[in-house]
């Protein structure tokens, strides 16, 4: 229910180049919800002086049913232009 260990050290390591760039967060979870990883991305990039970020509407797919996600992740991605 939050970030995982690779993404975090990614955003460590270069979360600056990041800088004034549009997040699209997407992920998938057990059941429980996205948790706090949008939340963290955001904690994490203002850690490494990361200003005027815009975050779209994350995709939260469900684990047990990604072999049924085609047409959410479709949706999502028209949301995005």
């Amino acid at each position: 229910m939050t970030l995982s260990h690779p993404m975090t050290a990614f955003l460590l390591d270069y979360g600056k180049l990041l800088d004034q760039k549009q997040i699209v967060p997407f992920m998938s979870e057990g059941g429980y919800g996205q948790g706090n990883s949008v939340q963290r991305i955001s904690l994490i990039l203002r850690q490494k002086g990361v200003q005027a970020t815009v975050y779209t509407r994350p995709l939260v797919v469900d684990g047990n049913k990604v072999d049924r996600s085609d047409y959410q992740i479709e949706r999502w991605l028209k949301s995005l232009n």
